[in-house]
């Protein structure tokens, strides 16, 4: 996100009242290092598929915590072909930076603790105030670009989950796709670089390609 995303949030705000607060907690600075926005944004995965998160039992199925979905991303971070290559290191700390922000201002009693986004429940209701809440906000406000990156994001970490792309890329267990059935790549060899751009598994032979390159089943 650029420094106009970021106004055009803080002018959302704005409208929503909460310009009294602001002086006391902007920041057009990124948080500084991946390390401090990395429970931040195993908050937002886990809103996006819950699981058990900050030992909270959420949903007894397991989730993107436990699917490695943000030790996933950081390792594909420069690897992306576009259209998600927008997804780097600095958009993340920035988006993570934003969040906390969210949990700060739309969090009530106002200047409650300063809670960051990560420690605050799932809670997809005004009432609970939670990460799933915020996350509505956040897309209500949005529009344009930076929604579309923002929605772009959290679909792919939910692919992420269900097709064990940590799981894929490692020698951890496959978590996500037996939850639906989903037998993940074929093939017996792992591809340590596995991005959209590159082969996974084995080709189905029964694959063919039509005249205008469009890879297709018969």
């Amino acid at each position: 996100m650029d420094e106009v995303g970021r106004r055009r949030f803080l002018g959302g705000m704005v409208l929503l009242g909460a310009s009294p607060w602001l002086a006391s907690c902007v920041s057009f600075t990124p948080t500084p290092t991946m390390a401090l926005a990395r429970h931040t944004l195993m908050g937002l995965w886990d809103a996006i598929v819950p699981g058990t998160f900050n030992g909270v039992v959420e949903d007894p199925s397991p989730g993107a915590i436990q699917a490695g979905v943000q030790e996933w991303l950081e390792g594909a971070i420069g690897t992306l072909p576009a259209p998600l290559d927008y997804l780097s290191d600095w958009f993340l700390r920035a988006w993570a930076d934003d969040l906390d922000l969210w949990a700060n201002v739309f969090h009530f009693p106002i200047d409650d603790g300063i809670p960051h986004f990560g420690d605050l429940p799932l809670g997809p209701t005004l009432a609970e105030s939670g990460r799933q809440y915020k996350v509505m906000l956040m897309m209500g406000l949005f529009d344009g670009i930076i929604e579309l990156q923002y929605f772009g994001a959290m679909s792919l970490a939910k692919l992420a989950f269900y097709c064990d792309f940590r799981a894929e890329t490692s020698d951890a267990a496959r978590v996500g796709g037996p939850l639906i059935g989903f037998p993940g790549a074929v093939g017996t060899a792992r591809n340590p670089a596995f991005t959209f751009g590159r082969p996974a598994g084995t080709p189905d032979a029964r694959l063919t390609r039509t005249p205008d390159g469009l890879v297709a089943v018969p």
